[in-house]
């Protein structure tokens, strides 16, 4: 899991699936008009290298995704639809458009995305480990169905094992890993986006952004980084705030606490990993399944009589 979280990290594997059917606005003719609000966001916020994408989705959405190398915001054709319906202004429109990547870019600034990111890492890691598991095993177990004796209860043995495995990691997955982060989110979750809110209204103004938010209703957006508190309550933490003439930073303490919470989901993963008795849990699974029972110990009395 570590190792595929710093390759991915690295090499941006987790940022391209969520950039799936997704475009850079720049070559969507009927887009252009993003381009001078979306500069303005990038300019506030000193993020001049975060690219701009449209995702051919009907979903009102907006979300952020981070890598090493690659920075970027996606706003779904829904999004951008409703609000032209919705607004009747023009100029509101594109203040509303802003302001909402105004929180986007709030989230890639504080590195929000630390904590999921580690999530999506860690089950891609595992979907890549057990496939490549079932693939070693299936290959050993039909080269030992050839062998003339005990060849067949071998093949079975594998099979048995790699469920084992598999099993092992799937619960360490769900009640331990998923658990932890869940904790952490919800723990969290609010304050980041009323943070995001106010970053984007420090930049482009409180009532522009309350106008944003009041678009979605009261069950308000979802993104990658966590739930959402009410919509009323949002708008009227912004609301009236003043636009400031100096750039938007980041917050010390919130990029330090996204960092402590990937660190310490990352210790208290590894912690559980050191101290799970994987043999305990094996014994366990055996005793409760006789099928599989009878087979370790037929192969067991079999060995002890070649050897």
């Amino acid at each position: 899991m570590l190792l595929y979280l710093v390759l991915d990290f690295l090499f941006g594997f987790s940022v391209k699936t969520s950039l799936k059917n997704c475009t850079r606005y720049e070559k969507l003719k009927d887009y252009d008009f993003l381009g001078g609000i979306f500069d303005q966001v990038r300019k506030k916020f000193n993020e001049k290298s975060v690219k701009l994408y449209v995702k051919n989705s009907d979903e009102i959405n907006a979300y952020a995704v981070s890598s090493v190398n690659s920075k970027a915001i996606v706003l779904t054709r829904g999004l951008i639809n409703h609000f032209l319906v919705e607004c009747h202004d023009s100029k509101k429109f594109l203040y509303a458009l802003r302001s909402i990547m105004g929180h986007e870019m709030s989230h890639l600034m504080n590195k929000d995305f630390l904590p999921t990111f580690l999530i999506i890492a860690n089950q891609k890691a595992t979907n890549f480990t057990s496939k490549l598991l079932r693939i070693i095993f299936n290959i050993i177990a039909r080269v030992m169905s050839f062998v003339p004796h005990g060849g067949r209860i071998s093949a079975y043995f594998m099979t048995d094992i790699y469920s084992i495995i598999n099993y092992i990691i799937t619960l360490f997955n769900r009640f331990i890993v998923y658990n932890i982060y869940e904790v952490l989110r919800k723990f969290i979750s609010r304050s980041i986006e009323y943070r995001c809110d106010m970053q984007s209204s420090q930049a482009f103004g409180g009532n522009n952004m309350a106008f944003a938010l009041s678009m979605f209703g009261e069950s308000g957006y979802f993104t990658l980084f966590s739930t959402h508190p009410g919509t009323r309550r949002r708008m009227n933490r912004v609301q009236g705030v003043k636009a400031k003439d100096s750039a938007i930073h980041p917050r010390f303490f919130d990029s330090i606490a996204n960092y402590f919470s990937l660190m310490f989901l990352m210790i208290i993963c590894l912690f559980f990993a050191k101290q799970a008795n994987v043999e305990l849990m094996v014994r366990e699974y055996i005793k409760n399944h006789e099928t599989l029972h009878q087979k370790l110990s037929t192969l067991w009395n079999l060995f002890n009589k070649l050897f």
